[in-house]
């Protein structure tokens, strides 16, 4: 199965409504926003996912996503930008920026709790080796 990519954004193939970019980065509003003023920045180099940028490449996404949310934080009437790093449907690494005014604007993130011994469990496989 292929997936998708938004390497096609990155060359100019698709025509997308471009915030900025730079020698590394294109920020572009979302063709299908959660809210208005909803932006997509994403690493020209096409890497699967946010975590398998190189600790340089990592560090200048998130400067570059930085610059945008304050951008958008100036201009746009939001209380707050949201940060979004999904990952499956788009194998590309990408960030999405939500401008939001109120809680429940944006999916949350509340599940089911796990009992005491399940997350005392993960948290020993997650912590360093030396903890």
């Amino acid at each position: 199965m292929s997936h998708a990519t938004l390497a096609d954004v990155v060359s100019g193939e698709r025509q997308v409504h471009e915030i900025e970019r730079d020698e590394s980065h294109v920020a572009f509003l979302a063709e299908r926003p959660v809210r208005k003023g909803h932006v997509v920045v994403v690493t020209r180099a096409v890497v699967d996912a946010v975590a398998d940028l190189d600790d340089v490449a990592h560090a200048a996404l998130w400067r570059f996503v930085h610059r945008i949310e304050r951008r958008m934080r100036e201009r746009l009437p939001c209380a707050r930008v949201c940060v979004q790093v999904i990952g499956w449907a788009v194998r590309h690494a990408h960030v999405h920026l939500i401008p939001t005014d109120a809680p429940g604007q944006v999916a949350g993130l509340d599940g089911e709790p796990l009992p005491v011994a399940a997350m005392a469990s993960l948290a020993r496989s997650l912590q360093s080796e030396g903890q």
